[in-house]
């Protein structure tokens, strides 16, 4: 577990472990809390030296939805997905927070690639901007809009990957490809856009523990998510452009093979028939005593095929 202290008037700012707890005073300051799911014991002890009731604080704890926000007479209680990619592979992770007048419990559940963000950027950001703990809100909003945008980058450059690859040589396994990478990017999608309304309702709903300063960059930043939203759309708009044109090369090809097979069996189509009409058992055949029937045959056929390729030449049809 790490407390962070917060005396915005004096422009300080300290961290404690829980044991530490009598040395700091409390009025005027702002405490951070940030633990694990497995840290129940101390979170509890930390809301109960706050003076945060049981109910309040039961709204952190056990399993938390993906999105949520709920606002309690004492406390603002919501939760963020955040998403990176990792060996090409789309990972998800929850953060809940409690939000009080003096007080931000952070819950991470699981690894966060965020939390390591916002813990390293905040001591600066700190010092030049924050005013109250709205600021804390602003730097997990920006640092998830980060994280998403660098989801979004990634995808892009897969579906510019697949594009290209389609004038090489591929194989049905492009459209598993394609299907998990949709799946992914919808996926995305759906965090971006609940962490939008989450932001939008944090910006517009009048409260208590989310300062009226701070209320135009947490708009702004859902705007901004709304906006990376119909960015992500574009993507899986762009990967089915590209798998419809992968079915209109694969139908090109086909129809080019076909193509070549009906002009083959064009030729051969009249030579069959007279071949058959040459293989009859029939007593009175013109033909059948002429010394020079044979290569009479034969040099028909020869300027048949030479003139039937040379017409179907002229016409493009190979």
């Amino acid at each position: 577990m790490q407390i962070v202290a917060f005396d915005f008037a004096a422009k300080r700012e300290w961290a404690f472990s829980p044991g530490d707890w009598a040395q700091h005073p409390d009025a005027g300051i702002f405490y951070w809390i940030v633990a694990g799911t497995e840290e129940q014991s101390a979170i509890r002890d930390a809301m109960d030296r706050l003076g945060v009731s049981r109910d309040a604080a039961s709204l952190i704890e056990g399993p938390q939805p993906e999105t949520h926000l709920e606002i309690n007479g004492e406390a603002l209680h919501f939760t963020v997905t955040e998403t990176w990619v990792e060996d090409r592979v789309l990972k998800t992770g929850v953060l809940s927070f409690l939000l009080g007048g003096n007080f931000l419990v952070t819950v991470v559940h699981g690894e966060s690639q965020i939390m390591d963000r916002i813990q390293r950027i905040y001591h600066d950001d700190f010092k030049k901007f924050a005013r109250s703990s709205g600021f804390l809100l602003f730097e997990l909003g920006s640092s998830l809009l980060e994280s998403h945008r660098r989801v979004f980058e990634h995808y892009t450059e897969e579906a510019e990957a697949i594009q290209l690859r389609l004038f090489d040589k591929v194989t049905d396994e492009i459209f598993s490809e394609v299907s998990k990478l949709t799946g992914d990017i919808l996926a995305t999608r759906r965090s971006v856009l609940s962490a939008r309304d989450l932001f939008n309702d944090l910006a517009t709903r009048k409260s208590a523990f989310v300062s009226e300063t701070t209320q135009p960059s947490l708009d702004m930043l859902s705007d901004r998510m709304g906006r990376l939203g119909e960015d992500i759309a574009g993507i899986r708009s762009v990967l089915n452009e590209t798998l419809n044109l992968y079915m209109g090369m694969v139908s090109h090809r086909t129809n080019r093979i076909i193509n070549r097979l009906t002009v083959f069996s064009m030729i051969f189509l009249p030579l069959s028939f007279l071949a058959g009409v040459y293989g009859m058992n029939f007593k009175a055949f013109p033909e059948l005593n002429w010394e020079y029937a044979y290569p009479a045959f034969w040099t028909f056929v020869a300027l048949f095929v030479v003139g039937f390729v040379l017409f179907v030449r002229r016409k493009r049809w190979i």
